[in-house]
């Protein structure tokens, strides 16, 4: 792959560290898109209770700046669930082979998707559909995206 590519995956860990927390943002009281803090990622990623992972703030700056090249698996999963939780929506999905810069498998991801019972009843409404209707559909789920009111739970 190539330096350059969206997904962030050629090159060291930190660059596909430094990669996601120029890609994945916040916005601010004033409508700013905001890049985390190091410091942010660290408390946010140890206080979450889903994952093992205990990072600070010293830790993860290293990763940064290559000084440190290899965390645990536990350090792995908790930045990948954080960047994945916090991706701008219709964004690739953020897992651990992409921290560590393995291709994911598109069809692997699709798979994932598909699991749910939700997804697939819309997918074979959507493929009954006039291809206006389909782009019609699109443009809705667009809105509700732009809106901030889909939720990404684990309703299947």
């Amino acid at each position: 792959m190539m330096a350059g590519d969206d997904q962030g995956r050629a090159g060291s860990l930190a660059e596909r560290l430094n990669a996601l927390f120029a890609r994945v943002r916040w916005c601010d009281a004033h409508g700013r898109q905001r890049e985390y803090s190091t410091a942010e990622v660290a408390k946010a990623v140890t206080a979450d209770p889903l994952h093992p992972a205990t990072l600070s703030r010293s830790y993860l700056a290293m990763l940064r700046n290559g000084s440190h090249a290899n965390p645990t698996l536990a350090v792995l999963e908790g930045l990948a669930k954080f960047f994945h939780d916090h991706r701008p929506p219709g964004s690739p999905s953020i897992t651990v082979q992409s921290l560590v810069g393995q291709q994911d498998d598109p069809e692997d991801e699709l798979r994932r998707q598909l699991a749910s019972r939700q997804v697939r009843m819309i997918a074979m409404r959507a493929g009954a559909m006039t291809p206006t209707m389909r782009e019609q559909l699109l443009k809705m789920i667009d809105t509700f995206d732009q809106d901030g009111s889909t939720d990404p739970g684990t309703r299947t």
